[in-house]
């Protein structure tokens, strides 16, 4: 068997999916799992079977018998153990750097920094309001007074290195008269990197939330909230309520004809008491 470093490992942000297309490569040269399974050195009944069934993880122990049978270089042996370190990871604060050092790695390949780049919409609070705000203004109006339109107010410096990685990234172009207009770019990720992502930036909106409570008067602010007792499947219900009404207010944004504010809404549900089941 030939070695399977022409397979990209820096691709993969999930390693079963990599697993999968590895022995997908061997499969269509006609080896038996069985054969892939004595040539990889791992032992076990339906060893990649229950892996890629998520019946159980890869140990980092087997990851390192893999990148040996497989010659995989020093770079690529490396990413490959991180890999299923991010993808084994439990904590999320320990997934989260994890996924750093995945994208420091990616960050070597032009084609994947680029790809990588659309991930950082989410690591400032205001790169997504900054983008709904700049077609809104007029040609050539200062970084200054943008700043200052913002609660908590930016200084200049952030609207400008904001403005300048929302053209690198693609989520808005610059026209011709001065003016911006929004790109939607889409960015494609696996479900753990969004949610390792996304917890930063949710997180963050909700401090930025209680630092500028009392700048608004309930005028311009809608605070509710509800304490109420569910069962799994009301849960599951009061998810796809919440889920509609975003879908909701949504369509009233995209239906906007003279929009002179860019808001954020955010929705939580979460357990703050359960009982535990009985086993």
């Amino acid at each position: 068997m030939n070695n399977v470093s022409k397979i990209s490992v820096f691709m993969y942000f999930d390693y079963r999916e990599y697993l999968r297309t590895v022995l997908e490569n061997f499969q269509a040269k006609g080896f038996s799992t069985r054969a892939i399974q004595e040539f990889s050195q791992v032992s076990g009944s339906a060893f990649f079977s229950r892996i890629l069934d998520n019946a159980r993880p890869l140990s980092l122990e087997n990851a390192k018998k893999l990148t040996k049978s497989w010659k995989l270089t020093a770079e690529e042996s490396d990413y490959f153990l991180d890999l299923v370190r991010f993808g084994n990871e439990k904590n999320i604060d320990e997934r989260e750097i994890y996924m750093k050092k995945l994208l420091a790695a990616r960050a070597q390949n032009q084609e994947f920094a680029l790809q990588d780049s659309k991930l950082q919409f989410f690591s400032k609070w205001y790169y997504p309001v900054l983008r709904d705000l700049l077609p809104l203004l007029p040609a050539k109006i200062s970084a200054a007074k943008i700043g200052a339109m913002f609660t908590p107010a930016l200084r200049a410096p952030q609207i400008q290195s904001g403005i300048q990685y929302l053209i690198q990234a693609g989520f808005v172009t610059l026209q011709k008269n001065g003016t911006y207009k929004v790109s939607q770019p889409i960015i494609s990720t696996p479900p753990r990197v969004r949610s390792t992502i996304l917890r930063k930036y949710h997180l963050k909106n909700l401090e930025v939330n209680a630092q500028v409570y009392d700048a608004f008067t309930s005028d311009d602010r809608s605070i509710t909230s509800v304490t109420c007792s569910l069962s799994r499947e009301s849960f599951e219900k009061v998810r796809e309520e919440i889920a509609k009404l975003r879908e909701k207010i949504l369509a009233i944004s995209r239906e906007e004809k003279n929009p002179d504010r860019v808001c954020y809404v955010g929705f939580q549900l979460v357990n703050r008491a359960q009982i535990k089941e009985k086993k």
